[in-house]
């Protein structure tokens, strides 16, 4: 069923998405490729679905990139990259097979080299480019996942894996991007599997992200910087979204024409549980974001890209004034941009809004700010009528520093909502309201009021998917 499919998300035509890999920008057009079974709403078969975009918020679905070279002893297509080489598109993943090829000790990485229009992709009989005995003596398992970029005259690249019981991110470098010494471990942490690193610079910074597949699944990021040794300094760290696997996982960026950080991840459908209601297709991408670095704090900056304006449609506001009790706002739907500015000076209580609400409240999603205790908490309690789908709440830190004035960016998207805080908190989540008419936004106040500066929402237009494309 089709009820619950995002229209100004990304989503494949039908068939399992999972991580979005190699984003670039080429002669002014953003790519994205992305991890896709397009035979069932199920993880299995990965190949590499490709899509692309003028402006980041209108796509149009391609051909599939990659496809598993059975024939070769190649089952998966796992995650990777995308860079440009004195000009032309090269991919760089993980490929994984049967037997000895497993993922967890037998992964290799390959390469493809692409067309001019990226539009074609040709596997060189020199894979696998890097094998597991690159290490030597060391042992890193679950290896996968490349990153690679260019510095200083050669070519780097990062992997996860695990090593010695520790999630990791793992060096190497090359001169050529065929011939590569490994470097060593840049960094490591309790976690499980580090999965998806981006190792890269924000000004004078290093940051470093990855998405740790444990018990806290929560995508996390270290900035800092980096010896001679290649070894990562952590200076800061923190949570790129707080939504985890129910809204936010395998984070990946590149870095646009314009010299944007821009991120991109998944939503997936992990939150449908045991319901029957979905089926045919499976997970979303996030909206597109841009990362800056807040130089006083350390932290990263967290911002829905601006391009996303281009889909608004229908707006309606509240007057700025105080909200005590419930007011409900002139803009309803399914597919929202929601925006708030609140003063906290006299602030008491608890603030919240409701969005996909029926109107007699029997099904709706709560997105509640308790100033007493600096938390935000997306309650999905009564965010769908099916029994099946995850119902458990998720919560974020308020910033430490908020100060007088809170503001709050929120999309909704069917079944997605992503809420960003302060431009420096962000969460997102999958929900599944079953009724039609849960189409309703009201905001409220709890035990007190708050004076709501402004209070804005509009309707989103489709991003224009087209029907996608198969060719082998």
């Amino acid at each position: 069923m089709n009820v619950y499919k995002p229209v100004f998300h990304f989503t494949a035509d039908k068939g399992w998405i999972n991580d979005p890999n190699g984003p670039i920008q080429v002669n002014g057009e953003y790519h994205v490729f992305y991890q896709h079974n397009p035979y069932g709403d199920e993880w299995g078969t990965i190949h590499w679905g490709h899509a692309k975009s003028k402006d980041l918020a209108h796509w149009e679905r391609l051909p599939l990139a990659l496809y598993p070279s059975q024939e070769r002893g190649e089952e998966h297509c796992f995650s990777g990259c995308t860079v440009l080489a004195d000009g032309s598109p090269v991919i760089f993943y993980t490929s994984i097979g049967p037997g000895e090829r497993n993922a967890r000790t037998g992964a290799q990485q390959w390469i493809a080299f692409g067309s001019e229009d990226l539009m074609r992709w040709v596997k060189p009989g020199i894979n696998p480019v890097l094998t597991p005995q690159i290490h030597g003596d060391a042992v890193i398992e679950e290896w996968r996942d490349p990153y690679v970029w260019e510095m200083d005259g050669a070519w780097y690249m990062v992997c996860g894996g695990t090593h010695s019981g520790k999630g990791c991110a793992v060096l190497y470098r090359s001169p050529d991007l065929l011939t590569w010494e490994f470097l060593g471990i840049v960094a490591d942490g309790p976690e499980k599997v580090w999965e998806c690193p981006n190792l890269f610079q924000l000004g004078n910074k290093w940051v470093l992200t990855y998405s740790p597949d444990d018990e806290d699944n929560r995508v996390r990021y270290k900035v800092g910087s980096l010896t001679n040794q290649f070894r990562f300094v952590e200076e800061a760290s923190g949570i790129l979204d707080c939504g985890g696997r129910e809204g936010f996982y395998a984070a990946t960026t590149c870095l646009d024409e314009a010299g944007r950080r821009l991120l991109f991840s998944w939503m997936p459908d992990s939150a449908r549980g045991s319901s029957k209601a979905i089926s045919g297709w499976s997970g979303a991408f996030t909206v597109p974001r841009v990362l800056s670095l807040d130089e006083a704090s350390g932290r990263l900056l967290i911002r829905p890209v601006p391009e996303l304006r281009t889909l608004r449609g229908e707006h309606g506001s509240l007057q700025p004034g105080w909200i005590e009790g419930s007011v409900e706002l002139p803009v309803q739907g399914k597919a929202l941009e929601l925006s708030v500015e609140l003063d906290l000076k006299d602030a008491g209580g608890s603030f919240g809004m409701a969005v996909l609400g029926s109107p007699d409240g029997q099904e709706e999603t709560l997105l509640l700010i308790d100033l007493a205790n600096g938390t935000f908490v997306l309650d999905r309690s009564r965010s769908s009528l099916d029994p099946d789908v995850h119902k458990h709440a998720l919560a974020a830190d308020l910033p430490s520093n908020i100060g007088e004035r809170l503001k709050l960016n929120v999309y909704v998207d069917h079944s997605t909502v992503e809420v960003f805080i302060q431009d420096e908190i962000a969460l997102s989540a999958r929900v599944y309201p079953t009724r039609p008419d849960s189409v309703h936004v009201r905001a409220f106040a709890g035990q007190g009021k708050v004076f709501a500066h402004a209070f804005d929402g509009r309707t989103m237009n489709p991003c224009g998917l087209g029907k996608s494309l198969r060719e082998k």
